[in-house]
């Protein structure tokens, strides 16, 4: 069963390669893949494949597609799943939590900050400053 659904999911991979970033052009592919991996109960990262490759090719690219990126990750790695989406932040998938530090569980929960021109130019003015260059200094 694993052999059939690396098959299927070679051929779904080859399809999207040369659909231009539109997965909805290897649907056939993708049911015959989704068929197979469902009976074999294993997880082939369709609906993830699928979400990012929407996202880096619609409008909410200009927010970096991070959630998207990261259930990619995730999805892919050899060993499972190490984080999970839980509410507005992630945790530690069962059984996972050996591989992180105690202080890891907290931090999953936190958010990125917002992207905008002024956080970025607030951090680059206070990481200057780290550097001891004062904001209108300019060093080379």
């Amino acid at each position: 069963m694993a052999a059939e659904v690396a098959s299927k999911k070679s051929a779904w991979n080859a399809c999207l390669a040369k659909s231009g970033g539109y997965p909805a052009k290897c649907e056939k592919f993708e049911k015959d893949l989704r068929g197979a991996s469902k009976a074999a109960g294993i997880d082939a990262c369709v609906d993830e494949t699928v979400a990012l490759m929407r996202c880096t090719t619609g409008s909410n690219r200009a927010n970096g597609c991070s959630q998207a990126f990261l259930a990619m990750r995730e999805c892919n790695r050899a060993g499972g799943k190490q984080l999970l989406a839980e509410g507005a932040g992630y945790a530690v998938a069962p059984g996972k939590m050996g591989l992180f530090s105690a202080q890891a569980a907290g931090l999953t929960q936190s958010t990125p900050p917002v992207r905008s021109l002024e956080s970025m130019q607030e951090f680059g003015q206070e990481y200057a400053k780290s550097m001891g260059i004062m904001p209108g200094e300019v060093r080379f």
